[in-house]
């Protein structure tokens, strides 16, 4: 499937994480921080003896999109399986794609509803849960802190947090209405479906802990339509798929990893600001579909151009993702990676993600000056309203 030509990448070696550009504070669980990653690389590492694997890539801050994962090789031969998940540390639900809201045949539920129910339950487990380190990297740790009932932003800048004065700027536009009226459609639905949950659930977490769980499923889930594959040169033949769109996206796309050569990075004239991840098709023997959540996998940033490849290889019973060149862009000395979410519109982007392409956080003022985060929401209106007049 993906080979490389052994070309060198022309980088200074690898900084620490320590010499990582590091806020000065965290108080509100936002601004860009590495905590809770010493616990999930520990808890990934742990499973080594399951198959899980990280090469050549590391979890570190970022000026342009915070934080993301770094490529510590300057070798192009290391683009290929940077990071294999075993099965056993993928949460997953049955998935179908007859419609934007399906219904789970098991209780009647929706695919995200059920994926949120148990990301949220793995959560609150603490370090008694399987999960418990991809839950410390999507909670900055207070997963593991007794008694906390509530988490960071996991897309802090989706618009589902702006406020109404924040807001604002896009009624000034038809689009910027439009995209108004399905977010609030959004939380219309989210709040059905949270409401349709029995007794008991609801009484392990409030509204607001189902949004959360909600919101991360929707910026950072995948989909999987894994059918029966044929055998070929070199074992069996793995469908493979680049990340593809979320389930509200209208098209999909797959690119191909054709040169794995690394003579020099891809560096774009513009870089999106983002959290990861979206839904991709990914394939294996089983004949099902699923929705999975695939930890270290969805904590790369997203470049449109990335030709990054996930497939899911029966033969380790895990998700495998290589790297292209056009995966890295650099920044000063180091390399940061990046996969394709697939082209997809504006309104998607702000609603479930907060960032719109080419726009980076550069300049702006931090959390610490910017507690309520107008500056970059202003930012993201503006740009939205130049685009879609």
């Amino acid at each position: 499937s993906f080979t490389s030509a052994g070309g060198l990448i022309k980088l200074s070696p690898s900084t620490s994480l320590s010499s990582s550009t590091t806020p000065s504070s965290d108080d509100n669980g936002i601004t860009n921080s590495l905590a809770g990653v010493k616990d999930f690389e520990e808890w990934f590492s742990s499973n080594s003896s399951s198959g899980a694997q990280f090469n050549n890539i590391r979890h570190a801050l970022f000026d342009s999109m915070g934080r993301g994962l770094q490529f510590t090789s300057t070798k192009s031969s290391a683009l290929n399986k940077v990071a294999v998940v075993p099965r056993k540390l993928v949460l997953n639900v049955p998935f179908s794609d007859n419609e934007d809201d399906i219904i789970s045949s098991s209780n009647g539920r929706s695919w995200d509803t059920n994926l949120s129910c148990k990301l949220w339950e793995e959560c609150q487990k603490g370090k008694d849960s399987v999960y418990y380190g991809y839950c410390s990297l999507l909670t900055r740790g207070t997963n593991l802190q007794r008694g906390t009932s509530t988490y960071p932003s996991t897309a802090p800048d989706a618009l589902r947090h702006w406020t109404s004065s924040q807001k604002y700027l896009l009624e000034k536009s038809e689009k910027g209405q439009t995209l108004l009226e399905v977010e609030s459609k959004q939380q219309e639905d989210w709040r059905r479906k949270y409401d349709s949950l029995g007794a008991s659930e609801k009484g392990k977490m409030t509204y607001e802990n189902f949004e959360w769980a909600m919101e991360t499923v929707h910026s950072r889930a995948f989909r999987g339509d894994f059918g029966a594959l044929d055998g070929g040169e070199g074992g069996p033949l793995r469908k493979i798929a680049s990340l593809l769109l979320p389930l509200s996206a209208l098209a999909f796309g797959i690119i191909y990893a054709t040169d794995p050569s690394v003579d020099q990075y891809f560096v774009p004239l513009s870089i999106v600001a983002a959290t990861p991840v979206v839904l991709t098709i990914i394939a294996d023997q089983k004949g099902s579909k699923e929705a999975v959540l695939l930890p270290l996998i969805d904590s790369a940033n997203h470049l449109q151009e990335a030709d990054s490849v996930i497939e899911y290889d029966p033969a380790v019973d895990g998700f495998v993702l290589s790297l292209g060149k056009k995966c890295l862009v650099k920044e000063g000395d180091r390399a940061q990676v990046c996969i394709s979410y697939g082209v997809r519109k504006d309104s998607e982007l702000l609603l479930n993600y907060g960032f719109l392409r080419g726009v980076t956080m550069e300049g702006l003022g931090n959390d610490a000056g910017d507690e309520n985060r107008d500056e970059i929401r202003q930012r993201l209106s503006e740009q939205f309203l130049i685009r879609n007049p």
